[in-house]
């Protein structure tokens, strides 16, 4: 039988975790490294620019979960079918889940591009600029939008069979055009046309395709974990309803995270641009600071797959004792680096705005103090989503982001202001990290069957 090459279900584990992790938060700060560097470009055009770029970010997240659910589920299943040693099986799913990427960003980009404008307005961004430069940027990105959906489950695949590093290394090459092509595209550099806010968005697009077409190479021409030249090009309706089944939980998950981010900005748009780049550009350093926690616990998943689908019940817990204790350790002493010096943070992106930095500033002290919490809601739900458990980690989140933080964020903006907002923000990160606990400790995980789990002997 032939066999993956990244072997999760033997070897030590924290080697492993070390393996996945490292390519993975490299990844993840090298991302944001690029949007950092294209919010300073962005930041440049004032914070109009700002402000549209940021919100119209948080509008594409939210229609890019459905990304996340295809990447998710397909991740599950290669994951575990690889631990069951039957590699054919994976290479089935991997082909179905690229099909199903195509169709929904296919459905995303008509459903999403003539609701942009629709979309900015429902978050009360009424600034004329602000709705321009925002609507522009957003169907840019929406007419391209396959490139995020096909990337992001390729790259899911990979880390399935244990393979994060190169995901990593296209990633960089893909990072380069993007940083190369974007003062080029905003500015009007050396020749090229000048577009603004429009020209971050082409660069974005372009640099993500790169990505896309060197996986996809890969995979065909079998240096990837799984191939895809052996695998049958048709459409198998089961198989794709099974990856939809396991990753719609993560979708909404994600849905519902990124929709309270969008009611947090319902309730802060009144207050005026300033509160909304200062917010948006925590939220920023927010994610950036943050991929340790995203790198640790998207390491997770495919570990407690891989050995699920082999059977190896404590192996699995133990890899995820040892991510949470690696994460959530790291995270809370990068928050209290951030508690005692947020100015300094908020004045790379906003250098000549002594407000807004002082505004984040605050929103930062409020925030930092809960890193901790976040890694630790993080790494479990990861774990439980290897585990094939998608729907707690879903409902967590729906009751946390949005019945406790919005919840919340709309109530204490009302009694203490914009503070209230920060307040709550925090709160609702913290309840997060506390359920997910309490609900992983129940065990429940451990009953869940995706596939045939007896490992044949030769294996």
């Amino acid at each position: 039988m032939r066999k993956a090459r990244g072997d999760l279900t033997r070897g030590s584990l924290f080697k492993h975790l070390l393996r996945l992790s490292v390519p993975i938060i490299f990844s993840y700060i090298l991302q944001d490294a690029f949007n950092i560097v294209d919010m300073i470009f962005v930041g440049r055009l004032g914070p109009g620019a700002i402000a549209a770029v940021g919100v119209s970010g948080n509008l594409l997240r939210l229609i890019g979960v459905f990304s996340l659910g295809v990447s998710t589920g397909a991740g599950i299943m290669v994951a575990q079918y690889l631990g069951a040693r039957n590699l054919d099986k994976a290479e089935h799913i991997a082909m179905q889940a690229i099909f199903l990427a195509v169709f929904f960003s296919i459905g995303v980009t008509l459903v999403g591009y003539p609701l942009a404008e629709f979309g900015l307005r429902a978050v009360r961004m009424v600034d004329p600029e602000v709705l321009r430069l925002g609507t522009t940027y957003m169907h840019i990105t929406l007419a391209g939008v396959s490139t995020m959906f096909v990337s992001m489950a390729l790259g899911s695949i990979f880390r399935a069979g244990g393979d994060a590093f190169t995901p990593m290394v296209v990633l960089v090459f893909s990072t380069l055009i993007n940083i190369v092509l974007d003062p080029l595209l905003i500015f009007g550099l050396w020749g090229f046309p000048k577009l603004g806010v429009a020209g971050s968005a082409y660069a974005t697009l372009i640099g993500r395709g790169f990505g896309v077409v060197v996986l996809l190479y890969l995979s065909w021409t079998n240096r990837a974990p799984i191939s895809l030249r052996r695998v049958q090009y048709r459409i198998d309706m089961a198989e794709m309803i099974d990856i939809f089944r396991l990753g719609v939980y993560s979708s909404m998950q994600g849905f519902w995270r990124h929709l309270s981010r969008l009611g947090f900005l319902w309730v802060i748009g009144p207050y005026g641009k300033n509160i909304v780049a200062a917010y948006t550009i925590c939220m920023r350093l927010r994610i950036l600071v943050m991929n340790p926690g995203f790198g640790i616990a998207n390491s997770v998943s495919p570990l407690v797959g891989q050995n699920l689908g082999a059977n190896q019940m404590e192996r699995a817990e133990k890899s995820t004792r040892i991510a949470n204790l690696l994460g959530a350790a790291l995270m809370a002493v990068i928050g209290a680096v951030f508690l005692i010096y947020p100015q300094i943070f908020i004045q790379v992106f906003a250098p000549n705005d002594p407000a807004v930095v002082e505004i984040g500033a605050v929103y930062l002290q409020f925030l930092s103090p809960t890193f901790g919490f976040i890694a630790f809601s993080l790494i479990l739900g990861k774990a439980l989503n290897g585990a094939g458990d998608t729907l707690s980690p879903m409902v967590i989140t729906l009751a946390s982001q949005i019945g406790v933080g919005l919840g919340l964020v709309i109530l204490l903006s009302h009694f203490i202001g914009l503070n209230g907002v920060w307040l709550g923000i925090a709160l609702s990160n913290v309840v997060q990290g506390v359920v997910m606990w309490l609900w992983y400790r129940t065990g429940r995980w451990k009953t869940i069957k995706l596939v045939n789990r007896q490992v044949p002997k030769e294996a």
